[in-house]
């Protein structure tokens, strides 16, 4: 995963107070490509919108990097979640 020590620590001030786990996706996942905003997916058990807004703010408060977050529950997801997370490749960061 391509993260530079300034989103190292950008990511563990956004995610210091959120219970569940969190990945990378997208281009950040390939060592060989360059550039790309930073996907991030988190999974919870608080409203899924607060849980995105309150990463992403934190997140740019330490780095100015383009953050997407995702949330979604950790348990209970719909089919269209289920069917997004197949196609996507995670590499965990907490």
């Amino acid at each position: 995963m391509r993260l530079d020590t300034q989103e190292k620590r950008a990511l563990q001030h956004a995610l210091c107070d959120i219970d569940g786990e969190a990945y990378i996706f997208g281009s950040r996942t390939d060592e060989q490509a360059r550039g790309g905003d930073l996907d991030l997916l988190v999974f919870t058990d608080r409203d899924p919108f607060d849980v995105s807004r309150r990463v992403a703010v934190r997140f740019n408060m330490e780095c100015e990097e383009k953050i997407d977050v995702v949330a979604m529950p950790r348990h209970d997801r719909s089919r269209e979640q289920e069917a997004l997370l197949r196609t996507l490749d995670l590499e965990r960061i907490k």
